[in-house]
């Protein structure tokens, strides 16, 4: 009778064992990390870098800059050890629904950065291959822009960056 009560007790505790749920073995997808796409100037960046989810969370470390025919557009992520930002710049005229070419040096670029304590990878503005911007929105009365962006770049010295599925929302200084 002990023998079966323990093996009863071992099945039991085995098959609750099995039934857990491991957070750490779940798989998010990167995408749904991101910030939704909205259109109402909620001051959201992010994207994909290489697969891997890229939130701009402060707003000190977002940019969005429309002065002298230029829009300049970007986000980063600033600590003590590493430096890692997004930047795009696109010239007039800009309308809503239109896929700008943002290897069309110098009317409309591009870059990637990243700066770390261990290694420097400088992506210039011409090292941009592939890459495009689509406005879904832009008002000039309450100064939004929205829209989703993506571009690819590589250098000699560092690994070809795949920027995917980016999007913003966000507020500009006119």
């Amino acid at each position: 009778m002990k023998k079966a009560f323990y093996f009863l007790l071992l099945f039991v505790f085995s098959i609750s064992f099995l039934s857990c749920d491991d957070d750490d073995k779940k798989t998010t997808n990167p995408i749904d990390q991101l910030p939704p796409i909205t259109q109402t100037g909620k001051n959201t960046f992010g994207c994909l870098i290489n697969g891997e989810p890229f939130i701009v969370r402060n707003t000190y470390n977002q940019v969005a800059i429309y002065q002298g025919g230029l829009l300049q557009l970007g986000g980063g992520v600033e600590n003590a050890n590493m430096d890692i930002g997004i930047r795009i710049i696109l010239q007039d005229p800009l309308e809503e629904n239109i896929s700008y070419d943002l290897t069309n040096f110098p009317i409309h670029r591009s870059r990637y950065i990243n700066y770390n304590e261990y290694y420097e990878c400088e992506y210039n503005y011409q090292n941009t291959f592939e890459g495009s911007i689509i406005f879904s929105k832009i008002d000039t009365i309450n100064y939004i822009v929205s829209g989703t962006f993506e571009f690819s770049t590589t250098t000699e010295q560092c690994d070809t960056i795949k920027i995917a599925n980016g999007r913003f929302d966000v507020k500009y200084i006119p």
